[in-house]
């Protein structure tokens, strides 16, 4: 049975906006997020993880995420708590062996093995700046539109980050560090580059207490100049860099 938060729930049952995939519910965790010691975030999830590339729901072994249609109900609002840790059960177990995890992820968990971690383990868990899959992709959203949404669901990240036991926070993007960083009045320690990557290092004050920031500038995905080792290197060199500012990864 999956601990459910109050504002969990809130979530799971807040109405989508105009440019939600139609039938799917927000994500609001890939991985095992109530085991994980450190979050990725990334900007929203792939209309891919809900649809086929024919714009059809996925069902069957290539399905991902519980839909309004798979849970059998017919809005947000009728979901009952078991349809809510029916649909969290399913977001946890996202990098279980043989799931159809998306490709946009095979990068970051380079970088998660070089910092001593994994998505697959259960100790690296991924979270969004936004939790809604959109149609169109977030960079051809209504500016009305982003600003509503981040609003309300950087109010539900944060309280991820500063309610549960995570250690570091790994931002895979530009705007996705600022926004964190601004979010929680992280201070910038370190900073560097590696190949096309420039890399930062911060430290936020949460009321449980310290916790690691950093991030690059630019998505994986695109030509950085990192092989897949040079991936690792670069969760190597991020979790020293923690370290040497104070952030204890593990123990």
């Amino acid at each position: 049975m999956i601990d459910m938060p109050d504002f969990f729930l809130d979530r799971l049952r807040a109405e989508p906006i105009a440019e939600t995939v139609p039938g799917s519910l927000p994500v609001l965790f890939f991985g095992n997020f109530f085991a994980a010691s450190i979050a990725t975030v990334g900007l929203n999830p792939s209309l891919q993880e809900y649809l086929s590339p024919g714009g059809e729901e996925l069902d069957g072994p290539g399905r991902r995420f519980e839909t309004l249609r798979s849970l059998g109900v017919p809005s947000r609002s009728s979901l009952s708590d078991e349809h809510a840790v029916q649909a969290m059960a399913r977001m946890r177990g996202y990098f279980e062996c043989g799931k159809p995890v998306y490709r946009w992820f095979g990068g970051l968990s380079r970088v998660v093995q070089g910092m001593g971690f994994s998505f697959t383990e259960g100790c690296a868990v991924h979270l969004d700046l936004l939790q809604e899959a959109t149609d169109p992709t977030w960079s051809r959203l209504r500016p009305t539109a982003r600003t509503m949404v981040l609003g309300r669901d950087l109010q539900f990240l944060r309280r991820q980050i500063e309610e549960f036991p995570l250690r570091a926070v790994v931002c895979t993007s530009r705007r996705v560090l600022d926004e964190v960083n601004q979010m929680l009045s992280a201070t910038v320690v370190a900073q560097g580059k590696l190949e096309r990557v420039r890399w930062t290092v911060g430290i936020a004050g949460t009321p449980r207490g310290s916790v690691g920031i950093v991030g690059w500038n630019i998505p994986l995905a695109r030509p950085t100049g990192l092989t897949g080792d040079g991936q690792v290197h670069l969760g190597q060199l991020l979790a020293t860099q923690l370290e040497r500012a104070g952030v204890a990864l593990r123990g």
